[in-house]
């Protein structure tokens, strides 16, 4: 795909994300941050990477978040932030393993191994999807994306041709050779059927293809099926390919030529090369490119050229070196900035809920809470609520001034909630009336919590605040009944408030059962 349609691309799901939500949202953002890196715009995929880790961490489901983590991790590596891409690596896995997701451990190891081939490390990449094979997620593999279809297993077949290709080249462990012997075959025929497929999406996979094939093919010691590879892999990059992706092509090509010896071939790719890669923003490429010329030159005996050359990469290696420092730093203070405001709009939307006089949970915690409980009494767990009101509260405000009421409210509100820590939850409803939220318990189990509830509120001490205030509290009970819908159960917990009141206050009541009510044993 051209760099046109890759900005089109861009463009059109930045649009898409004006309107989306939830996992759409998410996955739009995941999207973003891959066509950015494909561009070679590493802050605007850091930024949308964040964006898709901050939307995957609300949605609470932890396939999702682990994918967000492989985005982030990549978005990382492409920086040369070995560190943070292996600390995204390691998050993604663990989460994957915990919830038991094999696609996603899969995922997880096939990018890592990708990963690591960018680093030349084909040793580890090849161990890496070995012990995937070897694993029970292997069968992660063949889960087929909604989106995406069977693409993980192609990226997969691709990797290891190419990681164990190039690793059976050097020094592997016994045991480890044996297994990547056996299997390298079996994935080189898979992509073998792939490239002669007509159905396949070759702007897409041919040139990743062809380039593990050429890496099979010097490991079979078949140099002139290599080249002829690799000649298509340029051709077809050149048709339909971005910058980026010409340079790889020729500078892999490069790699064929000097496998053969042919130098002055060497030299035309990498110079080629060179320039795409400072087009597209790969200045590191563009280093390996000249070097490969500088290698060139030596080996064709024109030394003088070669130490020209190698002289201009020390310098352009220097600069590189601190343009990566500064581009990293840029990355890590977005990855911070994210994580700053992710803190803020949780603190955000957990003040929301909580009530800032007394700072105990608000009315709105409070019927969220209780749909919850109502859910699971449908399924027919006991559960109970209690409507509290503090005793002749307008009697303190009208003796003792309303900062006294606050203070009283404040104390009733942080004591009786430490109290029932562990049982229950205590919510300021409204004024001086609060709503305890008792999952597990009977109304009277409930009954009991209050009983104890209340005494505690008798003893209280209130001498430091107004010599001679006492306070008490009045309690209705009321079950969460199956088939009752919540503001009944409200109703009934007011009733039963309203005949502890009648009773003399300083008491604790349970709803009468209304009649044809029941509960299933």
């Amino acid at each position: 795909m051209s760099e046109a349609l890759h900005r089109a691309e861009l463009a059109a799901i930045e649009e898409q994300l004006r309107h989306a939500s939830g996992a759409a949202r998410m996955t739009l953002h995941r999207d973003a941050a891959y066509v950015a890196l494909d561009l070679g715009h590493s802050a605007l995929a850091m930024t949308h990477a964040v964006q898709c880790l901050d939307a995957a961490r609300g949605l609470g489901d932890p396939r999702l978040e682990a994918k967000a983590h492989v985005t982030a991790a990549l978005v990382m590596a492409d920086a040369y932030d070995d560190q943070g891409a292996e600390t995204h690596f390691s998050r993604a896995e663990a989460l994957a393993r915990a919830c038991g997701d094999a696609r996603g451990v899969a995922l997880v190891a096939v990018n890592a191994s990708h990963f690591e081939l960018e680093r030349n490390d084909s040793a580890a990449a090849a161990a890496r999807l070995q012990a995937l094979l070897d694993s029970d997620y292997a069968p992660g593999l063949l889960i087929a994306d909604v989106r995406v279809g069977h693409e993980l297993h192609q990226s997969f077949h691709i990797n290891y041709v190419k990681g164990a290709a190039l690793a059976l080249r050097g020094e592997v462990p016994a045991d480890l050779r044996a297994r990547l012997e056996a299997q390298l075959p079996v994935s080189a025929a898979f992509l073998q059927t792939l490239h002669q497929e007509e159905g396949l999406d070759t702007a897409r996979w041919g040139p990743d293809i062809l380039d593990a094939l050429t890496a099979y093919a010097l490991w079979q010691g078949r140099p002139d099926e290599a080249l002829a590879l690799a000649d298509e892999e340029v051709a077809l990059s050149r048709v339909g390919g971005t910058s980026l992706q010409l340079g790889r092509a020729l500078l892999e090509r490069a790699g064929v030529h000097a496998e053969r010896g042919e130098w002055t071939q060497v030299i035309l790719d990498a110079q080629e090369a060179a320039p795409l890669f400072e087009q597209a923003g790969r200045d590191l490429l563009s280093v390996q490119a000249w070097q490969a010329v500088a290698d060139a030159r030596a080996q064709q005996g024109h030394y003088r050229e070669a130490f020209e050359v190698q002289r201009q990469l020390t310098a352009r290696t220097q600069a590189l070196h601190r343009a990566f420092f500064q581009q990293g730093a840029q990355l890590r203070q977005i990855e911070r900035q994210a994580q700053e405001a992710e803190v803020r709009a949780r603190a955000l939307a957990e003040a929301a809920l909580r009530d800032p006089l007394t700072g105990v949970p608000n009315r709105t915690h409070a019927m969220n809470r209780l749909q919850e409980v109502w859910a699971q009494a449908q399924q027919g767990q006991p559960n109970s609520v209690a409507l509290l009101d503090i005793d002749h509260f307008k009697s303190v405000n009208d003796r003792f001034g309303h900062a006294v009421g606050d203070e009283v409210l404040t104390r009733v509100a942080q004591g009786l909630s430490e109290a029932v820590r562990g049982t229950g939850c205590l919510t300021r409803f409204g004024g001086e009336e609060f709503l305890l939220i008792l999952p597990d318990l009977s109304p009277q189990d409930a009954r009991r919590v209050c009983e104890r509830l209340r005494q505690t509120l008798r003893e209280l001490s209130w001498a430091d605040l107004a010599p001679g205030l006492a306070v008490t509290g009045s309690f209705g009970v009321a079950a969460v009944r199956r088939g009752l819908p919540v503001k009944d159960t409200l109703q009934a917990a007011d009733g039963a408030l309203y005949a502890a009141k009648a009773a003399g206050r300083d008491t604790v009541r349970v709803e009468l059962r209304p009649a044809g009510i029941g509960e299933s044993d």
